[in-house]
């Protein structure tokens, strides 16, 4: 069924893919503030920490389901993060996430030519999004300083943690589809 969709939807941009991808971004930024914030927290748990943060992949996952356009990710990541400045804690700093969180998803799915949702390919997504996010993780917040068997720990939950974004997205992304809200 989702290649199916997915050739039907494979075409050039529409006012009407921006308008919506705008939108559900704007609403995504708006639920990534009380993250932020969470994450802001649990710095002081690095474990917990490494397992919240690729969290913030889903809703782009979701939106790159819903829409299937090449840019996607970017672009919904652009909205969603410049939405934050003025209302999170990291301010301009949030600009940085665009690559960071939109880069990864763009580039999994430019690796299929934004033709394969099926759900391995969205777990897998998800996973390595993960470990992305992980590595970045490790490199900026120094959890180089913990001991080897929470560093794996860490970097095996975010990974999964990761692959239940990949999850959330392939189920919610199906059930609006079903909605007929997104006519293919």
């Amino acid at each position: 069924m989702t290649e199916e969709i997915s050739r039907r939807m494979y075409r050039g941009w529409t006012t009407r893919d921006i308008m919506v991808t705008a939108i559900i971004s704007i609403v995504a930024g708006m639920l990534y503030i009380p993250l932020t914030y969470f994450t802001g927290y649990l710095i002081a748990f690095p474990f917990l920490h490494a397992l919240v943060l690729p969290l913030s992949y889903y809703p782009l996952f979701i939106i790159a389901y819903i829409i299937r356009k090449p840019g996607v990710a970017l672009f919904s990541a652009a909205i969603a993060y410049l939405v934050q400045v003025p209302l999170t804690p990291w301010g301009v700093a949030m600009l940085m996430s665009i690559f960071f969180v939109g880069l990864p998803v763009e580039l999994i799915l430019l690796a299929q030519r934004y033709r394969n949702f099926k759900l391995w390919y969205l777990l897998l997504m998800g996973a390595i999004c993960g470990l992305f996010s992980f590595a970045g993780y490790f490199m900026i917040m120094g959890v180089g300083n913990l001991t080897p068997m929470l560093q794996i720990i860490s970097c095996v939950g975010a990974t999964l943690s990761g692959a239940v974004g990949g999850l959330l997205a392939k189920w919610i992304g199906d059930a609006v589809i079903r909605t007929g809200v997104v006519s293919i």
